[in-house]
Parts: structure tokens; C-alpha cells; sequence
């Protein structure tokens, strides 16, 4: 499915209405009740091969002040600000923020936590110098990724620089049914009305436009890494 200029243009519209569908509900539902079932902080950082590539592009376009856009408990933001940024995480799962924040308190780290949906970011044009969206749009139906970086190049400073990594999605194991642009909404117990969509390149590169791309790369998990500039 093509990220044309009719899909663009309706893009507002469709993610308005699914925001306030059920299906939609019970999207945000899942990530609550997921982290609910948290009591403390995870305070161990995945072993990913793209990770130490993040703070050396920030560092290389000199950032002060990082979005860690669907921060979860907050693992990246801590990551980042133990590197030197000012970070700010959001994420619309509140107990996740409070998981995150216990951990920036053990590390006596400043880091700002906010609750909000991805769908409707609540910061003004240029708060940030970068957003960092780590295997997090996927988890957005195509309408509110559109809305979702249209509002990213509006809160990142001219000249300011996205990163973002995103996972190769296939069916894997559960039960869901398709939207029509083709989100997977799963129905099985373990992960109701968790969404997930694969974004193919020229898809990704379609919801990068008017953005100049640094680095586009495939690894070999078939996740995405990409540096974009505005």
C-alpha cells in the first residue's frame, strides 16, 4: 500500500476516527494491562547491534535535547541520558513511566517521562533537536504513522535529526484479523488487541519524505536502521 498524496491527505481524518474506534481501545488496553503486570524496573539494556550507533549520530549532529517516542519503562531514555542528552520519554502506558521513573531515580538520572498517545503528541514546533523511535511505529495502522511523523518533523528544530529502527513483522504465532491497510489486530489471549504493521522500504522511505536521508540499512534481522534529517 503506497503512502500516495490521497493517503496523506486523509491520513488526519482515518486516524481520528480509528482513535476513537474500540479496536483502538482495546489497542491501548493491551499496553496497560502488559506493563501493569510489571513491579519493578527491568534494568538490564538489550543487546542489540544498533545500539551504541544511536548516541554517535546524536553526537555527531550535535544534540542536546532527545524524544524517545514510545519510551516504555524507559531503558532508551536511561541509555541516553547516561550518554549526556536531555531526554524526554513518552509513552501512553502511565505505570511503564513510573517503572521508568524509579530507574532514573536509582541512577539519580533527570529524565522528563510524559504520558501521551503517539497518535496526538503533545509538544510544540520545535521542542527537540532528534526523536528517536525505536520498534515503535510499527505498532501503528498506517493512518496514525502518517499523522505520527508529520507532527515528528514538526516538534524536531531545523536541522534537527530522526533515528528510527523498525522490525521486520511477519505473521508469527497468535490469532488476529487485518484492517484494510493491513495492521494485524491479534485476538488471542495472550496479546489482545495488540497491533502490529510491517512498513516496507519505499513505504518508510514514502512516510520520510521531505526529510533527507543519512543512512538507510537493513541488518540482518531484516529490522530497518535509519538517520533522517529535517
Amino acid at each position: 500500500m503506497n503512502v500516495d498524496k490521497a493517503t496523506i491527505e486523509q491520513a488526519p481524518k482515518k486516524a481520528s476516527e480509528l482513535r476513537s474506534s474500540q479496536v483502538y481501545k482495546e489497542n491501548l488496553d493491551f499496553w496497560h494491562q502488559a506493563w501493569n503486570m510489571c513491579t519493578k524496573p527491568y534494568t538490564k539494556m538489550p543487546e542489540l547491534d544498533y545500539l551504541p550507533w544511536i548516541p554517535e549520530h546524536l553526537h555527531a549532529n550535535s544534540v542536546k535535547t532527545v524524544l524517545d517516542l514510545g519510551c516504555g519503562s524507559g531503558w532508551l531514555s536511561v541509555f541516553l541520558s547516561r550518554e549526556g542528552f536531555q531526554v524526554t520519554g513518552i509513552d501512553v502506558a502511565d505505570h511503564a513511566l513510573d517503572l521508568g521513573k524509579q530507574w532514573a531515580d536509582m541512577e539519580n538520572l533527570k529524565i522528563q517521562f510524559d504520558v501521551g498517545d503517539l497518535g496526538d503528541l503533545p509538544y510544540a514546533d520545535n521542542s527537540f533537536d532528534a526523536v528517536v523511535a525505536n520498534s515503535i511505529i510499527e505498532h501503528l495502522p498506517l493512518s496514525l504513522a502518517v499523522v505520527a511523523m508529520a507532527k515528528l518533523k514538526s516538534i524536531i528544530c531545523s536541522g534537527g535529526t530522526f533515528i528510527g529502527c523498525f522490525d521486520k513483522v511477519g505473521t508469527g504465532p497468535g490469532e488476529y484479523f487485518k484492517l484494510e491497510d493491513g495492521t494485524q489486530v491479534y485476538t488471542d489471549k495472550s496479546r489482545k488487541g495488540m497491533m502490529l504493521r510491517y512498513f516496507p522500504d519505499d513505504e518508510l522511505k514514502e512516510l520520510l519524505a521531505g526529510w533527507k536521508i543519512d543512512e538507510f540499512k537493513t541488518l540482518d534481522s531484516g529490522s530497518r536502521f535509519v538517520v533522517a534529517h529535517t
